[in-house]
């Protein structure tokens, strides 16, 4: 009893150590924490032994009558629910009669063909949490909790679509289910829950006798990755001594599961390394300083310090899915909210306690029938000690190989508490043969993850864009995986229209530097020698009146100017550039002056940055009318779009040589005589602080045009432009670290198989003078290339557009993420004769469709392994630098950006830290000595203002004001 006390206490202290500011935080993601500290903890008296089934249970002693108590425990309906066409079940089962204790069961038949559709069990985790809390009511059941905590709403991808579900709260002292033995509230652990479960479905089959010879599978998440496999050992042991199949197990399906303490632990700091969550210091102190290794029982202080460090990381986030808000309001709602049927309300247990406590509710659905003395909780407030809870539950895994049951592991792969990381390596130590190679699987249209069968019947799955809970987060992705346990997930060919023209230009581009015989100069950029002033800068005289804008076609009412026409940039060419220009929304006067570039190369900044990024408007669905973004850059600057080089967009050459000499350098050139031009146009802003910005490509354009701006500066020893800083995001930076880190990147995030990037690693050269490569690494390539088909590597978690279709009124859009098919929309709208006479666009009549990314530049001279150096000037010059990197961009990832720094060597002036928009985790930043600073925008893609475009603006009025980004939740 006193060793109990003892690590009752160490287990508050724990808490209290871990305890995060936090609202309405998922209970289920304190408990596990609790349970592995207290494991690691040096006189925790937890036993770790291999788990064996309880020897002690006999049927005939321990299987009640249950006459009658089917039919007393038939749900007539429960408050605020809506009309359903299936029955539902709720009540007690005695699993100790001399203890009185009894567990609470929910049960609901399948919608349709319950007679022959199979028996399934669900377990939710903890220790400690209800199946009730989270299977039933936020997950898999057939309803959901409205915000007003009073009425329910359906859940449209319930599982009872496919089978009879029976969800389970144990052990005792979890959500109704009770002890009359207190006892039994500090005696919990693995087996005596295996035990009780095991006990309970004899006497439910009793109760339910149709089901008996039912096919029956157990499933769950968390720490039911041991309930679930006990349970079903236990069941295996027990029908080979009653030499009979007393309950009709055929296979078990665990989610986001606890299985292997080692990998589950060192997965789980690799997936926040590699997610951009945890300093990259930090993950190399834990490889450095923590001992996962079985037999560990205490850590060194350097162990522990790391880790406090990640705590400090890991506050304000929601650990459970890395992507998803917090609740930051716990007030129910008079009337209920608009719930969205594809994902869960970030507030979901503040409604789903306050209806499991109302007496209504509990009346009806048969609980607390004994008058409980503490509210019903989703995880257990009165658990206070956990006797046992093995290191592994691998050979159990194996015995079920053997014994030719099913085994599925499925994986949300935006967990960080149980991450895709820990399964793979789990799995992966149990070096299994492969039977079907690593493949997509997809769910109308969309890849809803990726999939590897090994021999012995077990299946692995990812789900894509799920968190630790996938019914809540892929409610329809976790039905599909479900209904494929009884027919094996296959991947198909689906029909996916409009793919992101950025996303191939890039590609192109490396692929024609890798080629053997490519004429592309990699040489270090230098600025152009050739450019004179005199010579270049033409009389602007009237010309900024002409290209006012008075109003694009189908344009909502704003109160700033616009300007949209041509700078002529080399006279005798004919060549010349397309701008738009959106004056501040307020004081225009004295904010600075930000030019924008998007990359490609030959990619345009007037489709993806002014139309769909940081523009003032975006293209609405019908392709006629556009609404306004609520978070333009014109909040914060004076916004100018250029469409570069010659042959991008509007932007035109009368030499069609032009068109096949176009490059880095030419580029810089022509950009910087378009802004000398520019500047007479628009004197005004002539002494106005100025800054450079970019995406993707552009991480090569932004750098070269200010270093070729520093140096005619420096040549006239005046300030021709006056260049403040550049900001550059997803930047393709320097192409052996871009390359390398992709890779990386798609393996860490489950996407690519790990045999293709062990390959990649072994086979690829990615070094500044590698020309060519071997067939062995053009293999590995190509297979990477096939589990990349039908993603947006742009946004790796993002809906792909699979209807080019205009629609004949505009949909009704969000403010807060772009339309799969905005390119559809864009190209519509720029291709129409009023929007580019309203532009002053295409004066020339070109004789070619503007598009987003250029079909008529047909080559690309020069391109620099590295702009390294030029980062390395701005420097020494005192010029601002900020990089930014959106965490879910796969083309130029995190992990691209974070060894391009790495390899500069820089002294850190400002440690990784969070910071916020709004009480929102917006990412993470690390400041440089020199003023170079990094950030993550959480949740974002390649073009972040596209997804995030909140943070983005908050990010952009930082930089541009040169203020740290906000470090504290409460920080305005």
């Amino acid at each position: 009893m006193e060793t109990t006390n003892i690590c009752v206490i160490l287990i508050s202290l724990l808490f209290l150590a871990f305890a995060a500011e936090i609202h309405a935080a998922n209970k289920q993601t304190q408990a596990l924490s609790l349970l592995y500290k207290a494991k690691w903890s040096g006189d925790s008296a937890i036993d770790t032994s291999l788990f064996e089934a309880p020897r002690h249970i006999n049927k005939a002693d321990l299987v009640l009558s249950q006459e009658g108590l089917k039919e007393n425990d038939k749900i007539d309906r429960l408050p605020g629910q809506p009309h359903v066409k299936f029955d539902q079940y709720g009540g007690y089962v005695t699993v100790n009669e001399s203890a009185g204790r009894a567990f609470y069961y929910y049960f609901v038949e399948a919608e349709k063909s319950k007679e022959s559709l199979p028996l399934l069990l669900w377990l939710n985790g903890g220790p400690g949490c209800s199946s009730l809390a989270y299977g039933a009511m936020q997950e898999l059941g057939p309803f959901r909790v409205n915000s007003d905590g009073k009425t329910l709403y359906r859940n449209k991808f319930a599982w009872n679509h496919a089978a009879n579900v029976l969800f389970l709260e144990s052990p005792a002292g979890v959500g109704f289910s009770y002890s009359n033995s207190s006892s039994d509230y500090t005696n919990c652990g693995d087996a005596s829950t295996a035990a009780d479960n095991y006990v309970f479905l004899l006497n439910w089959l009793e109760r339910f006798p149709e089901y008996k010879e039912r096919d029956f599978y157990i499933s769950g998440e968390s720490y039911a990755g041991h309930y679930v496999p006990q349970l079903a050992h236990t069941i295996l042991h027990y029908n080979k001594m009653a030499k009979k199949t007393l309950i009709n197990l055929k296979g078990i399906l665990i989610g986001n599961a606890v299985i292997n303490d080692a990998t589950d632990n060192i997965g789980m700091y690799d997936y926040f390394g590699s997610h951009a969550i945890v300093a990259d210091e930090t993950i190399d102190q834990i490889h450095k300083y923590c001992d996962f290794s079985p037999n560990a029982t205490t850590q060194s202080e350097e162990c522990n310090k790391a880790n406090r460090d990640i705590n400090v990381d890991l506050e304000n986030l929601d650990i459970y899915n890395i992507y998803a808000p917090l609740c930051v309001n716990e007030n129910l709602s008079s009337t209920p909210k608009r719930m969205s049927p594809s994902t869960i309300d970030p507030c979901s247990e503040i409604y789903t306690y306050a209806y499991m406590n109302r007496e209504d509710v509990q009346e009806a659905l048969h609980a607390n029938v004994t008058k409980l003395d503490h509210d019903w909780e989703p995880c257990s407030d009165i658990i206070n000690g956990w006797g046992d809870s093995p290191l592994t539950i691998i050979p159990l895994l194996t015995e079920f190989m053997e014994n030719n049951l099913r085994v599925w592991i499925f994986s949300g792969d935006t967990d960080g508490r149980v991450p895709v990381t820990s399964t793979k390596y789990s799995i992966s130590s149990m070096k299994l043969p492969v039977k079907t190679p690593w493949h997509q699987w997809l769910v109308e249209g969309e890849v809803a993850g990726f999939a590897q069968v090994y021999e012995g019947d077990i299946t692995f799955s990812t789900i894509r864009g799920a968190g630790h809970q996938v019914p809540s987060y892929k409610p329809k992705g976790a039905l599909a995986l479900l209904l494929g346990v009884n027919c094996a997930l296959r991947a198909f060919a689906a029909e996916i229209h409009a793919a992101n023209k950025q996303t191939q230009a890039l590609s192109l581009l490396y692929k024609a530097k890798w080629s053997g015989d490519s004429a592309i100069d990699t040489s270090l950029f230098e600025a152009p020698r050739h450019i004179n002033k005199a010579d270049l800068v033409l009389s602007q005289e009237g010309l900024k009146e002409n290209d006012k804008i008075d109003r694009l076609p189908g344009q909502p009412h704003v109160k700033f100017d616009q300007y949209g026409g041509y700078v002529t940039v080399n006279e005798s060419a004919g060549r010349a550039f397309y701008y738009y220009f959106v004056e501040a929304e307020k004081s225009k006067e004295s904010l600075p002056l930000l030019l924008w570039l998007n990359g490609g190369p030959g990619c345009s900044s007037l489709a993806y940055g002014a139309m769909q990024e940081l523009g003032p408007f975006r293209v609405n669905s019908d392709g006629k009318t556009l609404y306004q973004n609520k978070f333009a850059w014109n909040h914060a600057a004076n916004v100018l779009f250029l469409e570069s080089p010659a042959g991008v967009g509007f932007s035109y050459s009368n030499s069609s040589s032009d068109y096949a000499n176009c490059g880095d350098a030419s580029t810089a050139a022509d950009n910087y005589v378009f802004l000398l031009n520019w500047l007479e146009r628009f004197p005004e802003y002539k002494g106005r602080d100025f800054y450079i910005s970019g995406e993707s490509y552009a991480g090569h354009y932004v750098p070269q045009l200010a270093h070729t701006i520093l140096h005619y500066n420096k040549m006239a020893k005046k300030t021709l432009i006056n260049l403040k800083g550049i900001l550059i995001g997803n930047a393709v930076i320097n192409d052996a670290t871009d390359n390398i880190g992709m890779y990386d990147y798609l393996g860490s995030h489950a996407i690519v198989a790990d045999e293709t990037i062990d390959q990649i690693h072994k086979y690829c050269d990615f070094s500044p003078n590698a020309t060519t490569q071997s067939k062995e690494c053009n293999k590995a390539n190509s297979d990477a290339n096939v589990d990349l088909e039908y993603i947006d590597i742009y946004n790796i978690y993002a809906a792909t557009c699979h209807n080019e279709n205009l629609t004949s009124t505009p949909k009704r859009m969000s403010p807060s993420t772009i339309d799969a098919c905005s390119e559809i929309y864009t190209y519509a709208y720029m291709n129409r004769e009023d929007v580019q006479e309203a532009l002053h666009a295409n004066v020339t009549k070109l004789d070619h469709d503007w598009q987003p990314c250029s079909n008529i530049i047909n080559a690309w001279s020069d391109s620099p392994v590295t702009i390294i150096p030029l980062l390395t000037e701005f420097m020494q010059n005192n010029l601002r630098v900020w990089i930014f990197s959106g965490d879910t961009d796969g083309r130029v990832p995190v992990t691209s950006t974070k060894y391009s720094i790495s390899s500069m060597k820089l002294p850190v002036k400002t440690p990784w830290h969070q910071w916020f928009v709004e009480e929102e985790v917006a990412g993470f930043a690390q400041v440089y000595e020199g003023d170079i600073t990094f950030s993550t925008i959480r949740g974002a893609g390649h073009q972040v203002p596209s997804y995030k475009p909140k943070s983005a603006l908050a990010l952009v009025s930082h930089f541009l004001t040169g203020t740290p980004l906000n470090d504290s939740r409460h920080q305005n």
